[in-house]
């Protein structure tokens, strides 16, 4: 008997927060970090998500689906307070320092997430 498990879609979404003027490479600037900081962070033994290890190495293996959403400051704030991974900036060029310029989900099924993020749309410009 072949037992078929069902290919599961594992994403990774980044929110922007849309109420920040960012320039097309500062933001992507700002989701590399956000990118970097949540892998370094995954692969920690002090883990905030210990029980989604499994999910990131399928995830790696498989590609690294990434979604970029866009967010007002509220919903990042909210996001943040989840304890999901934040990035501050650190005002040397474009914005205050201190602003909260992307959350990170830690890799996820993409029904979870919708769960999550799902009333955000995507960042396009």
């Amino acid at each position: 008997m072949i037992i078929k498990m069902d290919k599961r879609d594992l994403v990774q979404y980044f929110i922007v927060n849309q109420d920040l003027i960012m320039s097309k490479g500062k933001t992507a600037a700002q989701v590399a970090h956000a990118a970097t900081l949540s892998t370094i962070n995954m692969l920690s033994p002090q883990s905030p998500f210990p029980d989604r290890h499994q999910d990131f190495v399928e995830w790696v293996q498989t590609g690294m689906k990434k979604i970029i959403l866009k967010g007002k400051q509220t919903e990042l704030e909210k996001l943040e307070n989840k304890g999901f991974f934040s990035i501050h900036d650190s005002g040397l060029t474009e914005i205050k320092s201190g602003s909260l310029t992307v959350i990170a989900l830690p890799p996820m099924e993409k029904f979870e997430a919708k769960e999550i993020v799902g009333h955000l749309t995507l960042l396009k410009n």
